[in-house]
């Protein structure tokens, strides 16, 4: 959920190079940012279908998942899900 994520503190944590990183990434067919972005997505999507988050504002979901810009966050879940948060939520 860190917006400041990056290859280069993954790499460092895990003990690889940057480089090496974004290759094995490469090889599952995605980028680390697409990867990162999907992540995002799916704890987004997760915590709008869970009851215990009913009350909290979707702004606050898209920030609890990682996203700095809740507009951005908006058109990237439309685009995943085919549905807006707020209509994917079912409200």
């Amino acid at each position: 959920a860190d917006p400041a994520l990056s290859t280069e503190t993954v790499a460092r944590a895990v003990g690889l190079s940057r480089r090496y990183l974004n290759a094995l990434l490469l090889e599952s067919g995605r980028t680390f940012a697409e990867r990162v972005l999907e992540l995002r997505l799916q704890k987004a999507c997760a915590m709008l279908s869970d009851v215990r988050n009913d009350a909290t504002k979707v702004s606050d979901i898209a920030l609890a998942a990682g996203f700095n810009d809740v507009s951005y966050f908006n058109r990237r879940f439309r685009v995943r899900f085919g549905a807006s948060p707020t209509q994917y939520r079912g409200g």
